[in-house]
Formats: C-alpha cells, sequence, structure tokens
C-alpha cells in the first residue's frame, strides 16, 4: 500500500517543498500476457490498469506538482497497425492527471513510431529530433530530461547519421550477429546492446551548459533518463553506453543530488562515488493483477524520499551521504 509522508514530515516539522509521481515501463499493448526474454512474466494488459489506478492516486492526493513517466509506454510486441491508437490511449491515460506531465523516450517507444511521430505525441520540446530538455517546477530545483537514444540505431531513418554512428558503435563493440544479444560479452561491455543507446556530442555540450547555469543559480538538480546512468544501480546490459561520460560532465559540478532512470525492470539503487543518489524505478508492465509499481517523490532541501507502492520500493535519499556508500542493490535486467 501507498502510505503518505505527511504524518512523518509533519513529526519532523518539515513539510516537502513540493512532490511529483513517478511510472515507469508501462509498456501496454492489447495483446495476451507474455514473458521476457529471462522468462520472467509481463501484464501487457494489466498494466494500463496500473497507470489508472496511480493517475487516480495522485489526483487523489492533491499534493504533487506534476508526473514524470520514465518512458516505454507500449511495448515492442504491439502489433505495428496498432501502434498510433496504443500511444493515444497510454497518453490520454496520462492527461487524466490534474497536472503537467513530463515524458521521456524509450525503446519500445521508438519500436513503435519513429521520433517524428512520437515527439509531437508526447509533448517533448525538441529541435532536429532530439528530445532532452529541462525545466525549473521551483526557483531552487531543475529538472534535467535526457534522450538516451540520441546515438541509436532505432528511432531515427536508416540513412541518418545517428543511425550510422550508432551501427558502427555497435559493430565495433558487439560481435554477434544479433546485437541485442550480450553473448561474450564480458562485464560493463555487456551494455553494448541495439536496445540501448548513447547521449551524442551535442547533448553532452549542451547537459554541461546547463548544470554551469544550475551552478551559479545554485539550483539543485535531478537527472532523468529512460537508461540507467550507474553500473551499482543496474544490471551491466541496461546501461547506457556512455553512461561513464555523461557521469565524468555530471562530477564536475556538485549541483546534482539525484539520478532517476527506467529500463530495468527490477528497480535498483545505488550511490555513486560522489554521493549522488542513481534509483531505478520498478516496471509497472511486471504487476500481476491486483499489484502496482508507481509512486510520489517528496522533495525537501536535504533529500528526495520516494514513497512507492506494491512492487515500487520506498527510497530516501539523502543529498551527499556518506554513510549510504554501500547501500547498492539490484536485480537483473528483464
Amino acid at each position: 500500500m501507498m502510505g503518505s509522508t505527511n504524518g512523518l514530515a509533519s513529526a519532523q516539522g518539515k513539510q516537502p517543498l513540493f512532490s511529483f509521481g513517478v511510472i515507469s515501463d508501462v509498456q501496454y499493448a492489447d495483446i495476451p500476457d507474455g514473458r521476457s526474454f529471462l522468462g520472467v512474466p509481463r501484464y501487457y494488459r494489466h498494466s494500463i490498469v496500473v497507470l489508472e489506478r496511480a493517475v487516480k492516486r495522485w489526483n487523489d492526493q492533491k499534493r504533487h506538482k506534476f508526473v514524470i513517466n520514465f518512458g516505454d509506454i507500449v511495448d515492442g510486441f504491439c502489433p505495428k497497425d496498432q501502434s498510433l491508437d496504443a500511444v493515444r490511449r497510454v497518453i490520454d491515460k496520462f492527461e487524466d492527471f490534474n497536472g503537467p506531465v513530463y515524458h521521456m523516450i524509450g525503446n519500445h517507444c521508438l519500436y513503435n513510431l519513429p521520433r517524428t511521430k512520437l515527439l509531437p505525441l508526447l509533448n517533448i520540446p525538441s529541435v532536429d529530433g532530439r528530445a532532452y530538455y529541462d525545466f525549473s517546477p521551483t526557483p531552487e530545483f531543475r529538472f534535467v530530461v535526457l534522450d538516451g537514444y540520441d546515438i541509436s540505431a532505432i528511432g531515427w531513418p536508416q540513412e541518418h547519421p545517428n543511425t550510422i554512428e550508432a551501427l558502427k558503435f555497435l559493430e565495433e563493440r558487439n560481435p554477434n550477429t544479433d546485437k541485442n544479444s550480450p553473448a561474450g560479452l564480458v562485464g560493463l561491455e555487456r551494455r553494448f546492446l541495439m536496445f540501448n543507446g548513447a547521449v551524442g556530442k551535442e547533448q553532452l555540450e549542451w547537459l554541461d551548459d546547463v548544470l554551469k547555469e544550475a551552478t551559479k543559480l545554485k539550483h539543485k538538480v535531478v537527472i532523468c533518463c529512460h537508461l540507467p546512468l550507474d553500473p551499482g544501480s543496474s544490471a551491466k546490459e541496461a546501461l547506457l553506453w556512455n553512461y561513464d561520460e555523461v557521469m565524468s560532465v555530471v562530477h564536475r559540478y556538485n549541483c546534482v543530488k539525484v539520478c532517476l532512470a527506467g529500463h530495468d525492470h527490477k528497480g535498483g539503487h545505488s550511490v555513486d562515488s560522489h554521493g549522488i543518489h542513481h534509483r531505478v524505478l520498478e516496471a509497472a508492465l511486471e504487476c500481476p493483477p491486483g499489484t502496482d509499481a508507481y509512486g510520489y517523490i517528496d522533495v525537501y532541501d536535504d533529500k528526495l524520499e520516494l514513497t512507492g507502492t506494491d512492487r515500487m520500493k520506498s527510497t530516501d535519499m539523502l543529498y551527499n551521504p556518506q554513510a549510504d556508500l554501500q547501500d547498492n542493490w539490484h536485480q537483473e535486467v528483464c
């Protein structure tokens, strides 16, 4: 059950600055239940029911400033002639929330629709088909939404430079005929799979500029990306191809407090060497009927506090906590 932290906050004499709803990997499709490659059950029709319950709960709580969806709103197995209707159906459910909803793209979104169709439907501000942006819900905070499929073999036209760069990248790092197979890849090399992607050079420069400005303005920053950015929080097979380059930019500054992600359906949590929390959210898709995976995050001056329901674990994320550096857990990717 999702509890409220209001009582706890009141007991501490402290109310959150604001709060927001979170959900990831709905992966809806109007098809019978199935299983992942690893045999984990997937509930394609039930996932939209999880979303409906999430939106109702967020609305009933009347305290959330916005909602963030961490990508993969429809599943790759969705019949292609139903893709547009399926995407619209899920977006309509999100739009029942009484406030702004911020989306990001995941690999399953891109299996269904090209960027040119997807980004306008998701109201993602875009230049040249790119899907990264930032927003400030309050004067003290900035949220940065990364496009983890900026350099990707999916979503762009086949002749697009980003597709060509991604295919060359994979060819050099993954010798398998099936580029979604990690067979023979060792350790962190197992992330070099076609269902992942990378942040491109222009986006890295943009991120550096945003964090530079946030530092000057004394903003606390939360980074959101469909793909996880820290090996401690995720299976190796789920990581952003160049998570190390992204975190190298992030670690130049002290403004980033938490990185949130989806993609690795079992979820995870780690604190990196610079004290930044990495929280990967559990998937709505893998909730058996009657169970849920969504939550909300209360934002304070000194921490983010995730209150989850059922399969989404509640997590306190104190900024730069030295005592929590060993608090790493994750499960295998599905």
